[in-house]
């Protein structure tokens, strides 16, 4: 049998459940899991394959056996989670990961999708934490929305479906992981192609001693206008060079 195809994942991690409540010790409840393995067979074809689970105490992902037709779909600790996007998109192993909500973007710059929800996952350990999820079964896709992912959550049981929605936002041309979970709730799908996109960590207009938090990106306005309107918000406008960044992008549509 492989290593990391656990058939009674739940009953070994029962072993660790007095660990800290930290996300590196957060282990995924049964029926959140079998909720993201339901939408990952939604939009991947799972028939015939292997569900590979390395990431469980004392497991090292790194050395773990991967055959062909393996898919890991699994919690890694959020502590090497970019490590881990790295790893498994260099390899071409088929991935859907939960990872930090705000920070998700950081699995794109190695060829990932970050597929974003709208809320907390309460894990076995009792910790609330804010996920959303990283996957290279996307294509071309920097970024989606997964309404369906995240209506399939909140049916948990054990889930409390309370969100806690961002209170700020930026231009439309400006794409933040809050952006996408705002959509998220709404319903919204969208998602935007690589090329229609280009990665800032601060606008120009902000303060010398600010900067945004985790990857942000710029879109075409076309891709600006096809997202959802978040409501509320401080404007922070785009500089001329940002601006001539977006025409660059405009130009590849």
């Amino acid at each position: 049998m492989n290593p990391i195809v656990f058939h009674d994942y739940e009953g070994f991690l029962a072993k660790f459940k007095d660990n800290p409540k930290t996300t590196d010790e957060c282990w995924t409840p049964k029926d959140v899991y079998e909720a993201v393995l339901k939408f990952v067979g939604e939009i991947y074809p799972l028939e015939g394959k292997q569900i590979l689970r390395p990431f469980y105490p004392g497991g090292d992902y790194e050395r773990a056996v991967y055959p062909a037709d393996g898919v890991v779909v699994d919690n890694p600790p959020f502590s090497i989670f970019t490590k881990t996007c790295r790893f498994y998109t260099e390899r071409d192993i088929p991935f859907f990961l939960s990872g930090p909500a705000l920070t998700i973007f950081s699995c794109c710059r190695h060829g990932a999708t970050a597929v974003v929800v709208a809320r907390h996952i309460c894990f076995t350990n009792g910790a609330q934490v804010p996920c959303n999820f990283a996957s290279n079964l996307f294509g071309d896709i920097l970024a989606t929305t997964a309404p369906r992912l995240d209506e399939l959550i909140a049916a948990c049981p054990s889930q409390d479906t309370k969100v806690n929605l961002p209170k700020y936002s930026y231009p439309d041309n400006l794409l933040s992981v809050s952006d996408l979970q705002v959509m998220a709730r709404g319903g919204v799908d969208f998602g935007v192609e690589r090329k229609y996109c280009a990665r800032v960590r601060k606008l120009e207009a902000m303060p010398k001693d600010k900067e945004l938090f985790g990857d942000h990106y710029l879109l075409s306005s076309a891709k600006a206008k096809a997202r959802a309107k978040a409501e509320n918000r401080i404007p922070v406008p785009l500089s001329p060079a940002e601006l001539d960044i977006i025409r660059k992008l405009d130009s590849k549509m």
